[in-house]
C-alpha cells in the first residue's frame, strides 16, 4: 500500500511589480525586494503591485512591506572636522 506524505504546502511566494520611471518590471520576490531597497532602488513612495490589488499603491503604503523599510538604517552622520 502507498502511504502519502502529508507534507504542508510550501508558502505563497511574495511577488510584487514595480513602476520605474513610468515602466512595469518585475515581479520580484522577497529577496529582490530586499536588494532593492538596499540598492535605493525601491523606496517607499517607490509604486507597486501584486495579484490581487486593486491598483498600483505606494510601496510605504503596503503593510506586507513595512518590514523592507523598517531594517534599513538612516544615512550616517557627517564627519566631524
Amino acid at each position: 500500500m502507498n502511504q502519502q506524505q502529508n507534507t504542508p504546502p510550501p508558502p505563497p511566494q511574495i511577488q510584487y511589480s514595480v513602476s520605474v520611471n513610468g515602466q512595469t518590471a518585475g515581479p520580484f520576490n522577497w529577496q529582490q525586494l530586499q536588494q532593492m531597497v538596499q540598492n535605493g532602488q525601491l523606496t517607499k513612495n517607490t509604486h507597486v503591485w501584486k495579484q490581487g490589488m486593486a491598483g498600483w499603491e505606494v510601496a510605504g503604503n503596503v503593510q506586507e512591506l513595512a518590514n523592507l523599510f523598517g531594517a534599513v538604517p538612516p544615512p550616517p552622520p557627517p564627519p566631524m572636522p
